[in-house]
């Protein structure tokens, strides 16, 4: 006969081996609403060394433990630009405190030569105070650029101050060990629930 505390123990684990086995099967067959990496792109590939609005240099790593957006863009940009991070603080707000301390939203500036730091600082902050935005030498934004296949170049130049820039639109999404998992092309984040659960997959990763 089996004793009485093996019983106890069976009905104390069996609930917990269902939780966790409904939980690796979330995990397994959940679709994100995201484009989603086959080979996930590790930080090695991806890190950078950038200067932010508050003049301290930041590098990828910094943000370890939590789910990165990064969005290439500049705050000249007539359109793109505003109404994606305008999107994406909607998704920032749409998490409970406790989720939001574990993302991080990185505007990565295309137009260094005008973007300064107090310029940045204004812009960014404006869509959400923790939101960050990083800038650097044309050098180091061409390379940054380059590792994330951002395209970007001046365009309807009318003076050496007045000009636009075509890039790319895209939204990245890191986990927080840094992989790139998700990108969401231009317009895509507007889907502010599908996005917020696909941060939440991140995170739960």
């Amino acid at each position: 006969m089996l004793k009485k505390p093996f019983w106890i123990g069976l009905l104390v684990l069996l609930p917990l081996a269902l939780v966790a086995g409904v939980y690796l099967f979330a995990r397994q067959t959940y679709q994100p609403y995201g484009t989603r990496l086959l080979n996930p792109r590790p930080v090695d590939a991806l890190d950078f060394s950038l200067t932010a609005h508050d003049g301290r240099r930041r590098s990828l790593r910094d943000f370890e433990g939590k789910v990165v957006l990064i969005f290439f863009g500049f705050v000249n940009c007539p359109d793109v630009c505003p109404t994606t991070l305008l999107e994406l603080s909607k998704v920032y707000k749409a998490l409970t405190p406790a989720e939001r301390e574990r993302v991080q939203v990185l505007l990565i500036s295309v137009d260094p030569e005008r973007d300064t730091l107090e310029r940045l600082a204004s812009y960014v902050t404006f869509f959400d105070p923790s939101f960050i935005g990083l800038t650097g030498s044309p050098e180091e934004i061409a390379a940054v650029a380059k590792k994330y296949g951002v395209f970007y170049q001046k365009s309807n130049i009318k003076s050496p101050t007045e000009y636009n820039v075509d890039h790319t639109a895209t939204v990245f999404a890191l986990d927080p060990r840094g992989n790139l998992r998700l990108i969401y092309g231009s317009g895509k984040a507007a889907e502010t629930d599908r996005v917020v659960r696909d941060v939440r997959w991140l995170l739960r990763g």
